[in-house]
């Protein structure tokens, strides 16, 4: 079948396509209740993460904290849609989806919706020379926090 190319047509044909394309890279086609999964990632030494902050894990779809009472790590998978929120290196406040502004606070409760489910959590280890370890095949729960020696 010819279809007639009209410019109807044609900006039909070119928003859908632009629509898909920027959903593609934004989102990881996850399905937005569950975190992308992975093993276990160095996220640096705990003496270089300063209390009351998050950053992202280079190299894992995780963030990692350090509070009043220690150290954790959390997903950086929107559970909205599953966009990937791992932009910002380093959080002091909260954490926003750039794909549909969700936001969440620094351990992530949902503040703001689309999203209504909070963020994952990942164990966590440290070794004795202060190297962090995010293990991404065990969730834990929100609450979790590891003590730093």
């Amino acid at each position: 079948m010819t279809r007639n190319l009209t410019r109807r047509y044609f900006l039909q044909v070119v928003a859908a396509g632009a629509a898909g394309t920027a959903g593609a890279l934004a989102c990881s086609g996850n399905n937005g209740s569950q975190p992308e999964p992975f093993g276990d990632v160095a996220a640096g030494n705990v003496s270089d993460l300063q209390a009351d902050t998050v950053r992202s894990v280079p190299g894992a779809p995780a963030f990692v904290g350090r509070d009043s009472n220690g150290v954790y790590a959390m997903t950086t998978t929107c559970t909205h849609q599953g966009c990937d929120m791992s932009s910002s290196v380093t959080l002091t406040s909260q954490i926003t989806c750039n794909c549909h502004q969700s936001e969440f606070d620094l351990n992530g409760t949902v503040k703001r919706g689309p999203a209504n489910d909070p963020l994952a959590h990942f164990a966590v280890s440290i070794a004795p020379d202060g190297t962090i370890t995010v293990h991404g095949g065990t969730q834990v729960a929100a609450s979790v926090r590891i003590s730093v020696p």
